[in-house]
């Protein structure tokens, strides 16, 4: 993960692991873990943070976390938004 820098400036790359999941490079430097996946016929990305804050092995965590969601007809991104809606309320 070290070496991987985009080749030209102005381009991001992608660097896929498995079932979705991807380190996305970009220009700046900055590597990014997303999960690509489809629901409702849209395809949609789930960032789940900054490489190296995230390991591989805990973004590989999240995205069986959120394959799981989709199994079960949720939309991961969905879940997402209303916990953090749910932690505002709470902490107002």
């Amino acid at each position: 993960m070290q070496c991987a820098r985009p080749h030209r400036k102005n381009r991001r790359i992608s660097i896929s692991d498995a079932q979705g999941l991807y380190l996305l490079v970009k220009p700046n430097g900055t590597k990014l873990w997303r999960l690509k996946y489809r629901f409702g016929g849209k395809e949609t990305a789930l960032s789940f943070g900054a490489y190296p804050e995230v390991s591989l092995i805990n973004a590989r965590r999240a995205r069986e976390s959120a394959r799981e969601e989709l199994r079960n007809g949720q939309d991961p991104s969905l879940t997402r938004q209303q916990k953090r809606a749910e932690a505002v309320r709470t902490s107002i």
